[in-house]
């Protein structure tokens, strides 16, 4: 009842009024660099992997990266990350971390440079042998951790473009 008490105000707010899309300025990040890494570029090539995987409205907005402005250093980019790109892409992709991996470039990064590392567990070592029909796994699922390290390089940010 939810989804169709909001569907229905969503309907009479665009009876009633006109609505303006505002896609990402990519314009207001021009010659913003932060320790080597062009923001105009990274968001742009980020943005276009959402825009593949997902749809254009869910592109990442220039208003994320603002606060570098006034604040061009890779402790106030790493926060951003962390903090809001992360949690964004986690909800837009519904946890589906192959897909953040492909959005942040990660499949293409050497492992230290991967925002999200992908692990694979040994099953015989964690549940031994005769375990194998107990557990009926056909193919040994991926594992996937946020790699700390990789915020605080700022080769990790430029290879997302490069």
């Amino acid at each position: 009842t939810a989804d169709r008490s909001i569907a229905l105000m969503d309907t009479a707010l665009r009876r009633r009024f006109e609505f303006i899309e505002m896609l990402p300025d990519l314009e207001v990040l021009n010659d913003l660099l932060v320790d080597g890494i062009n923001i105009k570029l990274m968001l742009e090539k980020i943005n276009q992997r959402v825009e593949y995987l997902y749809d254009r409205d869910h592109t990442i907005g220039h208003a994320y990266f603002i606060s570098l402005k006034e604040n061009a250093i890779l402790e106030e980019l790493e926060n951003i990350f962390k903090n809001k790109i992360i949690p964004l892409l986690q909800e837009y992709f519904y946890d589906d971390w192959e897909k953040i991996r492909l959005v942040l470039g990660d499949n293409q990064k050497e492992e230290n440079y991967q925002f999200i590392k992908a692990k694979e567990y040994d099953i015989k070592s964690l549940f031994g042998d005769k375990n194998n029909d107990l557990l009926d796994i056909d193919e040994v699922p991926k594992i996937y951790e946020i790699n700390k390290e990789a915020f605080k390089d700022s080769q990790s940010y430029v290879k997302i473009y490069q």
